[in-house]
């Protein structure tokens, strides 16, 4: 069954990089442990018929998320705009729309990164790029900085290859990574920093360590910033990636606000799902950074 219609329909919403994952799946074998802040932890990872029976392909599409960068920043990139949790279902929901009228009578659903499916690999299945050394997935006009949603169906699209490109495996991600978590080509996820500032509870002398040595009080970018493949990437054509920015957040921003006037004010921003806490605990290591 052809794809073109809804590739064109994604395309109008400035969607370029749409592909069609097969069924079944066939999950990649990955020896890494598993960060448990994924939403799954297991085989449910490749197995999307348990979120929608009868599933017979799977619309892939990426979310450019790239903008000029800001030295000053302290946060991730992917943070800095309102949370795409916000606005990668608003679209994923406009293109589920074009295939109910377009072809009524089947069943989708759509998915981001808090369904146990390995966003990641329908990506690669569905031929939008590939996988580098950090981890990260690559995509040839975007590099890394792309937001992955999904549309289950019942609609037997014929599915995309994987591209033959691959990473250059040049090793300027393990160099940069503050946690070395990158050592002979695996991923520790234990020091990775993004984790660790996202990490609930006391940390080690060597977890704090490892946030103190980037600026940033949230997420982290290192392993992206110095990787080849994204060095000339487009910039995002979503506007809602583009709008509404906040670079820094800082403790006069938050110190004094309750946590319900937190979530009132933050609330829309993918770095408040830890809440205010976290955020001030990390503030105060990386100012260490400034006082040393």
């Amino acid at each position: 069954m052809r794809s073109q219609p809804i590739k064109d329909f994604a395309r109008s919403l400035h969607l370029d990089a749409c592909g069609i994952a097969p069924i079944p799946l066939d999950g990649r074998v990955d020896t890494n442990a598993i960060c448990p802040l994924a939403s799954g932890q297991g085989p449910e990872r490749f197995e999307p018929d348990r979120l929608l029976p009868e599933c017979r392909s799977i619309i892939v599409i990426l979310f450019p998320y790239y903008t000029a960068d800001d030295p000053d920043s302290n946060l991730s990139m992917y943070c800095r705009c309102t949370d795409y949790h916000l606005i990668v279902p608003a679209y994923l929901d406009r293109i589920a729309a074009f295939l109910q009228n377009t072809y009524p009578g089947c069943s989708s659903r759509c998915v981001v990164d808090t369904s146990p499916l390995s966003d990641r690999w329908l990506a690669y299945k569905a031929g939008l790029g590939f996988f580098g050394d950090n981890g990260c997935f690559i995509n040839k006009k975007y590099g890394s900085y792309c937001f992955i949603g999904s549309i289950l169906t019942t609609l037997p699209f014929d599915p995309d290859e994987p591209i033959t490109d691959h990473c250059l495996h040049c090793g300027a991600c393990a160099a940069a990574c503050p946690g070395h978590c990158l050592e002979n080509g695996t991923y520790s996820y234990e020091y990775c920093k993004s984790y660790l500032t996202q990490k609930k509870g006391d940390l080690t002398p060597q977890e704090i360590a490892v946030i103190k040595k980037t600026p940033l009080v949230f997420g982290c970018d290192e392993c992206q910033r110095v990787c080849p493949h994204n060095n000339g990437i487009a910039t995002t054509p979503l506007p809602e990636f583009r709008q509404h920015r906040l670079t820094r957040i800082i403790p006069d921003d938050i110190e004094s606000l309750t946590n319900k006037e937190f979530r009132q004010t933050y609330g829309n921003r993918a770095f408040s799902w830890r809440g205010k806490k976290i955020l001030l605990r990390n503030i105060s290591y990386t100012t260490a950074i400034k006082d040393t």
